[in-house]
């Protein structure tokens, strides 16, 4: 896709619009629909977390995420029939399939959200399979908590204590409210969902959560649904945290020095 710019039929580069609009005393802002001018299957949760992981982007990862939780309408054509949701298995697209060695290396080398996401992910999936990302965040917040990380540290931003236990604040995105899909934690394990996906080091699939538990469901009631992954270790997922020792030691020294 090519942006074009231009000042009352004066073609400028893209770096003239720039500088032009800075230079500018007007504190209007700009707002550009990206769904007018994109292809429409990029609109869908699913086949863009599933682009996510084959080009590797973890910005795409991260949208998908977003459009999970808030869907973009879309215009159905009158002609076309509507289908109700159904399940889907996200591809195990491995980019660039690494060995354990390589695994450890790539991700113990690096302090980053989505290395200590990938840790966590390890972690929570070694004790038990299938598992979406809020159930990983609250396991291991929790588990930190345990461990008395800092009380101060961000890892605890969009969680709530509830009779000891913490549990993720799910709401409305409000000012001075942080909820969890805002949280560091979610952030950084889904961006290591991505990261340990690319690698070949875990799956995810995807599958739709209905608000009835009625198996008949009204049409009605299929807008009532959200689209959820769930992730689990492959083989060489499990040997790799199956060597790596120090694996929680690194999650917790990632938090304990991040505070509010």
């Amino acid at each position: 896709m090519k942006f074009k710019f231009e000042l009352n039929g004066l073609a400028l580069k893209a770096e003239e619009a720039k500088s032009l609009m800075q230079a500018s005393s007007s504190d209007r802002s700009l707002t550009i629909d990206l769904s007018n001018h994109i292809d429409e299957d990029l609109l869908d949760a699913k086949k863009l977390f599933s682009l996510s992981i084959e080009k590797g982007q973890l910005e795409l990862a991260t949208i998908a995420a977003r459009l999970a939780m808030e869907p973009v309408k879309v215009k159905v054509s009158k002609k076309r029939g509507r289908r109700g949701p159904k399940q889907t298995s996200i591809p195990t697209l491995a980019v660039e399939k690494l060995t354990v060695e390589e695994g450890i290396e790539n991700i113990a080398t690096k302090k980053t959200l989505s290395s200590v996401g990938a840790v966590m992910l390890l972690i929570a999936l070694s004790r038990k399979d299938d598992l979406t990302l809020r159930e990983v965040a609250t396991d291991q917040v929790n588990h930190m908590c345990l461990k008395r990380v800092n009380s101060r540290s961000t890892l605890f931003n969009g969680f709530t204590c509830v009779h000891g236990l913490y549990q993720p604040v799910v709401a409305k995105a409000t000012k001075g409210i942080v909820t969890y899909h805002g949280s560091p934690s979610y952030n950084a394990i889904r961006e290591g969902a991505a990261l340990l996906i690319k690698g070949g080091f875990a799956t995810g699939s995807s599958e739709v959560q209905y608000n009835s538990d009625s198996k008949s469901k009204s049409v009605k009631q299929t807008q009532l649904c959200r689209t959820v992954y769930k992730f689990s270790l492959t083989k060489t997922g499990k040997q790799m945290i199956g060597v790596w020792s120090d694996a929680e030691d690194f999650v917790f020294g990632y938090w304990n020095n991040r505070v509010n």
